[in-house]
């Protein structure tokens, strides 16, 4: 089933003009530009509104982008069951990863993935959690690992892989001892309000943590002096062990951190899901299954020593 002509077709669309597709499709414009006139003239209609600065859909345009994207979704779909049916697996499976958590990840699975299907490409992207959810609804993803709370899933399907607690880390030179509230079973917990006059460097605003911390900090009305944001887990930990500041982390980040810092639960514990998560209504492949078996089998296991050591 040749569909490169819708690939193309969205392609434009994507990139809202036929230069950057063209470069994109490793194509020269002129041959692309031959591909839509003749396909507009078979149609009666233009696709696209010509404009230097973006190329945008007209009417009729976006009733094929939509049908096209039907169309290569049904073929992805046709293409995987008979892979399974066949044990032929060929393809290419494109998983999202957020920033910090998936390289990790990806480089210890990989190899053992590619030794049972070798003949299977697997393409990783990473991107933030907001970035992946409507890219996986539109099936430019076919499954995105993400850390979010049951509150911030879309209309997409999700399996939680496992459950994992957030934490304050604030400097091992900080003495909170008389704050500390201690637990029979767990790590000890420590308000807030014991460091309401201690420096902060939050997740970004862009990250699925972040409107949750915002809100414990609104309820126990305490304004976090905030030393900047920033996108990266590790940086607020570089920054604690520095004794620069406190910062929110999750628990799986703070494996890698274990001198320089102390760790502690909030008074109530904070936990979100690490999730993979796929378009709703697709059926995922034999392949992409025993890929998210490995990913799981590797966080977990990481999981469970960084549990032994903070």
């Amino acid at each position: 089933m040749d569909t490169r002509l819708i690939e193309h077709i969205i392609k434009i669309a994507e990139e809202k003009s036929i230069t950057k597709a063209a470069e994109k499709l490793y194509l020269t414009q002129s041959a692309l530009n031959q591909q839509l006139l003749k396909l507009e003239h078979e149609l009666g209609t233009e696709l696209f509104k010509r404009n230097k600065a973006d190329w945008s859909p007209t009417k009729a345009g976006e009733i094929y982008l939509e049908g096209g994207k039907e169309i290569l979704r049904i073929k992805k779909q046709s293409y995987r069951r008979i892979s399974d049916l066949t044990d032929s697996y060929k393809g290419t499976i494109t998983v999202g990863m957020t920033p910090v958590r998936g390289p990790d990840m990806f480089i210890h699975v990989y190899p053992h993935f590619h030794k049972t299907y070798p003949n299977m490409v697997v393409v990783p992207y990473e991107l933030s959690v907001h970035r992946m959810q409507p890219m996986i609804a539109s099936g430019d993803l076919d499954i995105g690992f993400v850390t979010l709370f049951d509150k911030q899933k879309i209309d997409n399907e999700y399996i939680n892989l496992y459950e994992e607690e957030i934490l304050i880390a604030i400097p091992s030179s900080l003495d909170v001892s008389k704050s500390v509230i201690p637990r029979a079973n767990g790590r000890p917990a420590l308000p807030l309000s014991a460091l309401k006059d201690e420096p902060f460097i939050f997740l970004n605003k862009e990250t699925t943590m972040r409107p949750y911390i915002d809100k414990i900090f609104r309820e126990q009305q305490i304004v976090p002096q905030l030393l900047f944001d920033t996108a990266n887990t590790n940086t607020i930990l570089e920054m604690v062990r520095a004794n620069i500041c406190c910062g929110i982390v999750s628990e799986s980040t703070a494996r890698r951190y274990k001198t320089g810092i102390q760790y502690f639960s909030f008074e109530k514990p904070l936990k979100w899901n690490v999730t993979v998560s796929y378009q709703k209504g697709v059926l995922l492949s034999k392949a992409s299954l025993l890929f998210i078996e490995y990913a799981k089998k590797y966080w977990l296991s990481l999981l469970e020593r960084s549990r032994n050591n903070i």
